[in-house]
């Protein structure tokens, strides 16, 4: 004979309440703890025939088991006990609430485990309207709404799909069986709607009803009221669209905005305003925000998409600061993190097309809206003060803007290709002088508006550029070490651009930290500027004598060696003058440290290593700058003052 699952079932019933029952009366958690456990348990024996096909009705008492013990539990645990508590004293209860999540999963196996027909939608129903039922009489036991909320969103992804999957480049090889098309799309969106409205409305009406509830209690009815069916949108529109791109769907998601904005200008015209009224308008507000950043994925493609998700998080931001909802600005933030992962994802927006145009391409558009975007959020929440909404914006403004300014720069210097695996010294030094000028803009913006963002960032990029010489620079990519050609004429070449430029800047950024930074960053960034400006000259020398290759086994001739001196001194000269007209200590030492390298230079290189007319040239050129170094020291730096005149005699 088959085996009959039904009187376990009701003798699981029967245990079940008489342990609830003796709960009640003798107040024993483990005994409450126990019941669900056994109830979960005998829930996944019963799974298993279910999901290998077995006949006996055991589907029908797989729901029946889970819909009692899922009843039995709400009633006794989340909702008796608290029958005569207030609104204002309903703290969740985190034990029912374990409870009945841990039956709440059961429920969702039994979903995926069963086949679809008449008593799988009837238990789908039944479960949700036990814990909605549960949500709206008990207060304390509020996470039954999200729980309702997560039955709901189950039974939508283990709806029976046709056999073709959706495109595997698009999902994972878990997700090919839940995002098929469903076998009746009619019916499919109806109980979308149906179910999904009635969660909501139970929520809302809830927190309507309960303007004196804690805040954390009205934190789980918004979530019910607003994150199921935004997720729920997501998943119709995956598996009815098979990822395309659709009008009805977005405006679809314009509804749901239009309903989350109805329902918090109606909460926001309750008087007085409790803290759960708030935290509920607030709830709503992101809900448009989070169900607008969805029409337009559902209706825009290519960079379009992360300019108008961006766009949005400006809009709600002016909603946060007019409204005064403070949870719409965290939200402005999740929609930054939003367009971040975006970008992670797909780093050329547009695909690999982003465009041939140096500056005017995809990229632009695409890095550069976000950075507007989330900077400008951040100044208009900081209308109502600092937090950290407002950092947060502040640095991934900063960050969007340093990403499109890399990008650009990858895209002019590799053929529109900005992942290319090539760089070189042009891009390195170009890199170099974009992570110096960010440090000199963000030092002035933080002297203009105090700003921890723009404080950090300053010395982050300084580092980041300290980093790029040494390494980009000085290493990999320098035309000494690796057979780079050294493009255009003498002193006008490709080495202005990737060491003379961000030498310059190095210097302008030394200047402009010197008092409002640590000494450590400014000498760091003025050895930077040495570095750079000595590589400039010295590389220069080098490309005058070799021409484009001026690699570093390549011989060297007399007159080449004689230049190097020439030329150090040269700029020691320069660091000197600089020193002198701008009282820069550091300028001085930097001279000292050139003038003593090339004395080191020709007394132990250029007499030994060349001889005749250049040697002695060598020696004569070094003499005579020591000589005018000595006396410039002599009389504008170590000169004694002049003693005062006497004063003239008194009538």
């Amino acid at each position: 004979a088959d085996p009959n699952p039904w009187p376990l079932v009701l003798y699981l019933a029967v245990v079940a309440g008489a342990a609830y029952a003796l709960v009640r009366m003798r107040r024993w958690l483990w005994l409450a703890v126990a019941a669900v456990a056994g109830g979960v348990l005998w829930g996944f024996v019963l799974v298993d025939p279910v999901s290998a096909g077995a006949g006996g009705g055991f589907a029908s008492a797989l729901f029946a088991h889970v819909a009692i013990q899922l009843a039995l539990a709400c009633a006794l645990i989340a909702i008796e006990p608290h029958l005569g508590v207030p609104d204002e004293a309903a703290e969740p209860d985190w034990i029912a609430a374990a409870a009945l999540a841990a039956l709440t999963g059961i429920a969702v196996v039994a979903l995926g485990a069963a086949t679809m027909d008449t008593r799988w939608t009837v238990f789908a129903l039944v479960a949700m309207g036990i814990l909605a039922a549960t949500a709206w009489r008990s207060a304390p036991a509020a996470s039954a709404a999200p729980l309702a909320g997560i039955v709901a969103l189950a039974a939508l992804a283990t709806w029976p799909g046709l056999r073709d999957a959706p495109d595997p480049r698009l999902v994972t090889t878990a997700a090919e069986y839940i995002l098929r098309l469903p076998d009746n799309v009619t019916n499919y969106m109806m109980f979308a709607l149906v179910v999904m409205a009635a969660i909501t409305a139970v929520a809302t009406l809830r927190l309507w009803r309960g303007r004196a509830l804690p805040i954390r209690t009205a934190a789980l009815y918004a979530l019910a009221a607003v994150v199921p069916p935004l997720l729920a949108l997501v998943l119709v529109y995956l598996r009815v669209t098979q990822f395309d791109r659709s009008i009805s769907f977005a405006f679809i998601a314009v509804l749901l905005a239009g309903a989350f904005y109805l329902l918090a200008n109606a909460l926001d015209k309750i008087s007085p305003k409790t803290p759960a009224i708030h935290l509920a308008i607030g709830a709503f507000a992101s809900g448009v925000a989070a169900a607008m950043a969805l029409a337009f994925v559902m209706v825009l493609d290519r960079g379009y998409l992360t300019v108008a998700v961006a766009v949005t998080a400006a809009t709600t931001s002016l909603f946060a600061v007019i409204d005064r909802i403070p949870m719409l600005r965290y939200v402005v933030v999740a929609i930054g993190f939003i367009v971040l992962g975006r970008l992670a994802w797909d780093p050329y927006i547009a695909g690999a097309d982003v465009g041939t145009w140096p500056i005017f391409n995809w990229l632009l558009l695409g890095y550069g809206a976000p950075a507007a975007a989330f900077l400008g959020a951040g100044y208009i929440l900081k209308r109502q003060g600092e937090d950290l909404a407002v950092r947060l914006c502040d640095a991934l403004g900063l960050l969007f803007a340093a990403l499109l300014f890399f990008f650009q720069i990858r895209h002019a210097l590799n053929g529109g290709d900005i992942l290319s695996p090539m760089s070189g010294h042009i891009e390195q030094g170009l890199f170099a002088v974009t992570s110096i000028g960010f440090s000199i803009v963000l030092v002035r913006m933080d002297l203009a508006r105090a700003n921890p963002v723009f404080r950090f960032a300053s010395l982050a990029f300084g580092v980041i550029s300290a980093l790029l010489v040494v390494f980009g620079l000085g290493l990999t990519e320098n035309p000494l070490f690796s057979r780079q050609s050294v493009l255009g004429p003498t002193v006008f070449s490709s080495l202005l651009l990737a060491y003379l430029l961000p030498g310059g800047a190095a210097v302008v950024l030394a200047r402009t930290a010197r008092g409002v930074r640590p000494n450590w960053y400014v000498t760091m960034v003025a050895i930077l500027a040495l570095l750079l400006l000595f590589g400039y000259v010295t590389l220069e020398v080098r490309h005058a004598f070799q021409g484009e290759i001026i690699t570093l086994w390549r011989s060297t001739s007399a007159p080449e060696v004689w230049a190097y001196s020439v030329a150090w001194l040269a700029l020691g000269l320069a660091f000197l003058g600089y020193g002198l007209v701008r009282r820069s200590r550091e300028a001085r030492l930097a001279s000292a440290a050139l003038v003593v390298l090339s004395v080191i230079k020709v007394f132990l290189f250029d007499l030994t290593g060349i001889g005749g007319f250049w040697r002695a040239f060598s020696v004569i050129c070094l003499g005579v700058v020591l000589i005018g170094i000595g006396l410039v020291y002599q009389k504008l730096i170590f000169a004694r003052p002049q003693p005062a005149p006497p004063p003239p005699p008194a009538g």
